[in-house]
């Protein structure tokens, strides 16, 4: 069952490095925009730090909250949406990816709100979520700081994050038909 966001869990540290990341994405475009490359890097690597000092500081210091389980994703789509936009700018091909991106994101949310204004909700991310993930940002790493890269690497490159998206898409939504059938049969 779901549990309500409290105030006090606002400022917990795992949340404030989550504000932190989010408040990364703007600087991150910038830079990457106005080709500081090298200082975009470096802020998507100190985002992908604070991404994981916030889980651990969660889970070992028994700081996981509502709020967390909410803003932490939305920090997590936002930079990789920032990605996704500045590499288009480069390469046309990554459109396909966008749109592959926000189709996913926009169903699993529709669903996952229905879900949960039933009272359920998805405990974090899943192993095809977190691998998906892994793939998606070294992807756009390596498209974004390997300027050189053949056509047919950013074509393979591309393939393997738009199989990635489906992947977790399809294990996604596994899990909340699932989590719907539980719910119709506590209900009998």
């Amino acid at each position: 069952m779901r549990g309500r966001a409290r105030k006090e869990d606002l400022f917990k540290i795992p949340n404030i490095l989550c504000y932190i990341r989010i408040l990364m994405v703007p600087f991150f475009v910038y830079l990457y925009l106005s080709e500081y490359y090298w200082q975009s890097a470096a802020v998507l690597i100190v985002a992908s730090l604070t991404d994981i000092a916030d889980g651990y500081i969660a889970r070992h210091f028994h700081m996981i909250t509502d709020w967390g389980k909410f803003i932490d994703p939305v920090a997590d789509k936002l930079m990789q949406f920032s990605m996704l936009f500045v590499v288009a700018f480069r390469r046309p091909l990554v459109l396909i990816l966008i749109v592959e991106y926000l189709l996913k994101e926009v169903i699993l949310l529709v669903i996952g709100l229905m879900i949960y204004h039933k009272g359920f909700n998805l405990n974090g991310a899943n192993w095809a979520g977190k691998l998906c993930t892994v793939v998606f940002d070294t992807v756009m790493f390596l498209l974004m700081f390997l300027p050189n890269i053949s056509k047919s690497a950013v074509l393979f490159l591309i393939s393997l994050v738009s199989v990635f998206l489906i992947i977790a898409f399809c294990s996604y939504l596994t899990a909340y038909i699932r989590l719907y059938k539980e719910q119709i049969k506590n209900q009998e």
